[in-house]
């Protein structure tokens, strides 16, 4: 058989690297075309392209250098054709509008033509002049500009004309993205979020070889958020909403916004932060004595930074490899000694959160504050990183800590008397009221003390005026839960899981959240606890869906205010400085709270960060507050101010009439467990469970019914209750008069 003839292997060089080869030769010609003008040397190149071209060479060195880049990264960057084509339409123009200027007596001199846009310009203002005319011609080359600054920057016609015509408006280009190709705008969008938040939460310590530097505020660029794009085959509208058949009542209806044309405090109302300058050599005194006083105890170690915040100093120690940190952990009150360190308070952090350093904080000896004003400045910066903002202050390293009470989604906040915890609360407040409309959140405020929340009173954002009398506040508490059970059926029937969703489809805030602000819950606790608690435990399992969110704040720290239950639920914990270590366990778990300085120093965790931070409050003056009362009563007036009647009505009457329920209002099984606990002797929803094999809800809904019918006692501990009477007519018969009646 004949053999087969071999095909011989092209050698020919890659596609890849002819595309390489290919852009570095037009990387060569960009060059030349740009450097051109300004290259006084005479070479057949040179000479050509000034003839040609003119000045304009540059601006064709543009598309070129676009091009050849585009090239040499293989198509990774550079690779918008609408830009290249943009770049080669703006040089063509650009080059006729320099021709316009040429003098016509001297249009065919090399050097006139050198200084303008060459043969090429010339050609083309010659053709356009002899159609239309220097001035239509001038009209037609500045609207092709416009053209080709859109295919650039990937700008629609419609933006450059709102840009014109609204200079509010802020343009929606940057260099940055002109160098993104053909990436989205959602793309895009995604980066600048990341780059943000990678400067908020980067830590600016100080080496301590360096000089200090005074702490320097950038003001970055927002991104806008993002509209709410709605696949019209599911969006729902207003009327659609309003008459579907789940629900029907009036109350079920979302409320168009009433405050359309609101207007939020400004910054003027806010008290001037007073600074003190710091002293560099004090700081780098104290991290001498504190490797001295280490290796006067056998320990070898050595500061490496120190973080200078409002009012503690954070020395960052490097110790030797095989030293036990709990040896340091027991040194607190040596340094403080040889620190001389005010209230003798020094905090050992070991380690520091993503570090392998070991912290010793001890107080400022030249402190600085945190006022409101600034707080609140960096707030309406990133306001739309926000559902509800809190403003908590700044950490050791001066960065401002703001969270976000939907996602925690509830706060405790404990400390002993005159810590800062009631100026805590007004600085939440304060700063939820600088950036949400009374259509956007809503109060519910508790005060026992009668003088911290009473000066609110009269606000829009209020569902009722601030309840002093603890008698009131479960009847309060109850109308919570029928709100929330009702926006879940809200929910439901909008086939939507949470508030955000819901607003974002009807287009505005029809939900409002609803922050309830309990200033003492120490007074509420010994005084209805019983009956409180439980009903904070289902707010807090369930109201964050819904936008419901509670702050519970107390002076008393101890396991009968601050119950298991309470803590289970509350995963936002806000710690001022306590008397005992045990305390400080009750409120975070962990020791730490006793060392705090007072006067707004705190101790910070939740859920996503579950090792403490340590917080500079912020400090809202009674002056501040006052003002911005001042100013939100100025645009409304008494009449326009509309609380809620159904909570009013519940407040004054309860959820039920007080006399006892009626049959009516009973779950069906209410005589059956009556009957049930009467023969037994003894009542318990357990028990009732196993009787009437119901779940565990409706049986602790049945005690509560048996309870306020008079039926059986009140809970006492893990006892079954007492049982009150010894028939059922007598509850039966009771029921009936009061009905009657």
């Amino acid at each position: 058989m004949p053999r087969k003839k071999k095909k011989s292997k092209n050698i020919n060089i890659k596609s890849t690297e002819t595309q390489i080869a290919s852009g570095m030769l037009l990387f060569v010609i960009a060059l030349i075309l740009i450097i051109t003008p300004f290259v006084n040397q005479s070479t057949v190149v040179f000479d050509q392209v000034r003839q040609f071209f003119g000045f304009s060479s540059i601006v064709f060195g543009l598309p070129t250098l676009y091009f050849a880049l585009n090239l040499i990264t293989k198509g990774k960057k550079f690779k918008s054709t609408k830009q290249g084509v943009g770049l080669v339409i703006a040089a063509f123009a650009i080059a006729t509008l320099l021709a316009i200027w040429m003098d016509p007596d001297k249009m065919s001199d090399i050097v006139e033509l050198s200084n303008s846009g060459g043969i090429l310009g010339r050609e083309i203002h010659l053709f356009l002049l002899g159609i239309v005319g220097q001035f239509i011609e001038i009209i037609i080359i500045l609207l092709i500009l416009i053209v080709a600054f859109s295919l650039i920057t990937d700008t629609t016609l419609e933006q450059i004309s709102d840009l014109v015509t609204d200079s509010e408006v802020k343009p929606k280009f940057s260099l940055k993205d002109f160098f993104k190709g053909d990436q989205t705008k959602e793309e895009i969008s995604d980066e600048k979020r990341v780059e943000e938040l990678v400067i908020k939460t980067g830590e600016d310590e100080i080496p301590i070889e360096t000089t200090e530097e005074k702490q320097k505020e950038i003001e970055i660029e927002q991104p806008q958020e993002e509209q709410y794009i709605e696949n019209s085959s599911r969006q729902k509208t207003f009327d659609d909403i309003s008459t579907d058949n789940v629900d029907s009542e009036d109350d079920m209806q979302p409320r168009a916004p009433k405050y359309t044309d609101w207007v939020f405090p400004t910054l003027d109302l806010l008290k001037e932060p007073e600074r003190q300058s710091q002293n560099k050599d004090r700081y780098k005194k104290d991290a001498l004595i504190i490797e001295q006083t280490l290796k006067s105890f056998g320990i070898q170690g050595k500061v490496v930074q120190i973080a200078i915040g409002p009012t503690v100093v954070r020395y960052s120690l490097s110790i030797s490899v095989g030293t036990k940190v709990s040896k340091i952990k027991n040194l607190g009150n040596d340094l403080a000694l040889a620190l001389a360190s005010q209230n003798s308070s020094v905090r050992i952090e070991a380690p520091i959160p993503g570090t392998s350093y070991i912290g010793v904080e001890i107080p400022n000896p030249m402190p600085n504050y945190v006022y409101a004003k600034d707080m609140v400045q960096k707030l309406k910066n990133e306001e739309n990183l926000y559902e509800l903002p809190l403003l908590l202050g700044k950490d050791i390293t001066g960065r401002s800590i703001i969270k976000d009470l939907a996602k925690i989604p509830h706060l405790l906040v404990a400390g002993a008397t005159g810590t800062g915890k009631s100026v805590g609360v007004n600085s939440i407040i304060t700063g939820l009221l600088y950036t949400k409309t009374p259509d956007e959140v809503k109060f519910l405020m508790v005060d026992p003390k009668m003088v911290e929340l009473s000066l609110y009173n009269g606000l829009p954002h209020l569902l009722n005026p601030v309840i002093t009398d603890m008698e009131l506040v479960s009847n309060a508490l109850q109308w919570c839960i029928e709100e929330m059970n009702k926006r879940y059926r809200i929910l439901k029937q909008a086939h939507v899981k949470k508030i955000t969703e819901y607003n974002k489809q009807l287009g505005y805030s029809a939900m409002p959240y609803i922050v309830v602000i309990i200033d003492e819950m120490a007074d509420l606790m010994l005084t209805v606890g019983t009956d409180v608690e439980s009903k904070i435990q289902r707010l807090a399992q369930m109201g964050r869906a819904v936008g419901i969110h509670l702050i519970l704040a107390t002076q008393r720290p101890t396991v009968q205010v601050i119950t298991g239950l309470i803590k289970a639920n509350v995963p936002g914990r806000v710690a001022f400085a306590v008397a005992t270590a045990m305390e400080s366990r009750i409120i975070l778990d962990q020791i730490g709270a006793e060392t705090l300085l007072g006067n707004g120093d705190m101790l910070y965790k939740d859920n996503m960060t579950p090792k403490s931070i340590r917080i500079q409050g912020t400090f809202t003056d009674t002056k501040d507050t006052d003002s911005i009362i001042k100013f939100i009563k100025e645009q409304v007036s008494d009449d326009d101010i509309e609380y809620s009647e159904e909570l009013t009505t519940a407040i004054e009457e309860g959820p039920t009439s007080t006399s006892g329920e009626t049959s009516s209002e009973r779950d069906p099984e209410f005589e059956e467990a009556l009957n049930i606990v009467i023969a037994a002797g003894k009542a318990s929803a357990s028990y009732l469970q196993r009787r009437l094999r119901i779940g565990y809800n409706k049986a602790a809904r049945l005690m509560d019914q048996l309870q306020k019918a008079g039926a059986i006692g009140p809970q006492d501990g893990s006892k079954p209750r007492d049982v009150l009477v010894s028939s059922a007519e007598q509850i039966i018969k009771a029921s009936s008069n009061d009905f009657e009646e």
